[in-house]
């Protein structure tokens, strides 16, 4: 007998830090990016369609998958964040994604990509 696994997927993102000017010598040092991997465990479902979704500025995108099943207590994902999916846990089939939408609900959080 076989068990449904609800969160099979591995989540990934970029944590960017922005570049700023040393206050001692006034030089400015260079942001950095850094990939956070296997953050999270997830699930991700296909949109089906060309759904529409409201961005920040007002504009209305389209997304292609759900993510969900995010811990409840996960970070805030901002619009326009770059994530990976790691499909089943399997390093060889990682896919990369754009935020376009993130909610925090009583007992996950869901993403639109």
């Amino acid at each position: 007998m076989s068990v449904l696994n609800f969160a099979p997927h591995l989540l990934s993102y970029l944590e960017v830090t922005a570049g700023h000017d040393d206050p001692e010598t006034g030089d400015y040092i260079k942001g950095s990016e850094e990939w956070i991997e296997d953050y999270c465990k997830c699930d991700m479902v296909p949109a089906g369609r060309a759904n529409q979704i409201p961005t920040p500025d007002g504009q209305v995108e389209t997304y292609s998958y759900t993510i969900y099943n995010l811990p409840k207590n996960s970070r805030e994902f901002a619009y326009g964040e770059s994530i990976r999916i790691k499909m089943f846990g399997n390093s060889e089939d990682v896919r990369e994604f754009t935020v376009k939408g993130f909610h925090r609900y009583q007992k996950q959080c869901k993403l639109w990509v």
